[in-house]
């Protein structure tokens, strides 16, 4: 079975991914995936832009699996082209829960604990198995210019206990930009839905199963 960057077994998965969204694996072929989503994105371009395009996103893919594989994670979901004519300031990671549970902990119990710890969480069902939807903030970060150089993002957590099919927790993290405007509150609830749809469409399953 492969393993990620610390040892945690990976899990094979499946989702619908939106129009313009990529999926690239931490595994030891990211570099060929990289470089064929680049080429693949390029042809929509036109051919005196094509090569700077397909180096950008080359470089721009390769900079967030190689952060990732850092990390422990085992994949990125990331936009790189419009979602039916609307950029979507938002990305998925995936990995191992980073502590695992107490020696003896229940599914139930696990899960309630990781609830008390993050007011606003929800329980959730993700590919047939309990799970918890955590709601996490950060603050925009400005640099000693005071100019913007961390923008504000929601986490939202989805913290998916063991299935049948694979026997580890699995933790998907959509990060949503905070945008600025009267606007925002809306816009932001609009991506929480989007991130909702999407793991309502994740199916989880050892990589023995493939």
């Amino acid at each position: 079975m492969t393993v990620a960057a610390e040892g945690a077994p990976r899990p094979r998965l499946s989702l619908l991914l939106p129009e313009g969204w990529v999926r690239v694996t931490t595994g030891a072929d990211h570099e060929t995936q990289v470089r064929q989503i680049a080429s693949q994105a390029a042809l929509g371009i036109e051919p005196g832009k094509r090569d700077m395009a397909r180096v950008r996103l080359r470089g721009m893919l390769g900079d967030a699996v190689r952060q990732a594989a850092e990390r422990g994670l085992f994949e990125v979901w990331l936009p790189i082209a419009p979602t039916s004519g609307y950029s979507i300031p938002a990305s998925f990671a995936v990995g191992p829960l980073p502590k695992p549970p107490a020696d003896g902990a229940s599914v139930h119990d696990t899960l309630l604990g990781l609830s008390s710890a993050a007011p606003g969480s929800q329980a959730v069902e993700i590919s047939g198995a309990l799970a918890v939807r955590t709601v996490a903030d950060r603050a925009a970060v400005l640099d000693d210019a005071g100019q913007l150089a961390t923008p504000a993002v929601r986490l939202l957590s989805y913290i998916v206990s063991p299935t049948p099919e694979y026997g580890d927790w699995t933790v998907f993290t959509a990060s949503l930009f905070v945008p600025d405007g009267p606007e925002a509150a809306e816009i932001l609830a609009a991506l929480e839905f989007f991130a909702d749809s999407m793991m309502a469409t994740v199916q989880i399953a050892s990589e023995e199963a493939a």
